[in-house]
């Protein structure tokens, strides 16, 4: 569980002008699955260059807050609070929720396998018209 002080440092960290430009990016083409992952794995990946970390990313004694950059193989508690900090800022700033975002996500893949389906289907179709014999 995050304490206070690294929940509002997380907050921080995901409303940085540079973040939000791309999450804005990201949801204005919705290219949500590629959102999802920025969220998740991309946005956190620059906790690991302990030495560039922002003042508010340290602890008091100069160390970063979170020595495990928050890699969810190390720590998934925190992982998943920071990933729920960084969905808070995207339905803060853009509106959408994660639950929102997975539900979009769900109906573009559905709507993917059904063209692929449906691509099938009218391949199998051609090929019998082609040649009657394959009847």
């Amino acid at each position: 569980m995050l304490t206070k002080k690294e929940a509002t440092a997380l907050y921080q960290w995901y409303s940085r002008k540079e973040i939000i430009d791309k999450i804005g990016y990201l949801v204005k083409h919705e290219d949500l699955e590629e959102l999802e992952e920025y969220i998740h794995m991309t946005c956190l990946f620059p906790l690991s260059r302990h030495s560039e970390l922002p003042e508010f990313m340290k602890a008091g004694n100069g160390e970063p807050l979170f020595p495990n950059n928050l890699n969810p193989k190390k720590d998934l508690e925190n992982w998943q609070d920071a990933i729920e900090i960084g969905w808070q800022v995207v339905e803060e700033h853009f509106g959408l929720t994660h639950d929102e975002a997975h539900r979009k996500i769900a109906r573009l893949q559905k709507q993917d396998w059904d063209a692929f389906l449906d691509s099938v289907e009218k391949r199998k179709q051609e090929r019998r018209n082609k040649d009657p014999a394959d009847k």
